[in-house]
């Protein structure tokens, strides 16, 4: 199963596993690039957390052809520059 699969399996089916697969494959990508965007380890924590908030509300209307990992990492970028606003 793709990333997207997962996404699609926990959107529209609830399952708490998939959503858990994709954090667990891509947290230390999200929390590198928001600690290179804030420089502090306890925001970093705040940014990567709020990434994968957005990605559970935003679940189900992500596009088929989306990447993953490039959506995780832009919104990492923009959450950590919110952040320093």
């Amino acid at each position: 199963m793709d990333d997207m699969e997962r996404v699609r399996e926990y959107a529209f089916r609830g399952s708490e596993e998939a959503f858990a697969t994709l954090v667990s494959r891509h947290i230390n990508m999200v929390y590198s690039v928001a600690l290179r965007h804030v420089g502090n380890p306890h925001s970093a924590q705040d940014v990567t957390q709020a990434v994968f908030i957005i990605l559970a509300r935003k679940s189900r209307s992500l596009r088929q052809e989306t990447t993953i990992s490039g959506w995780l990492f832009q919104t990492a970028r923009l959450t950590a520059a919110n952040l320093l606003r």
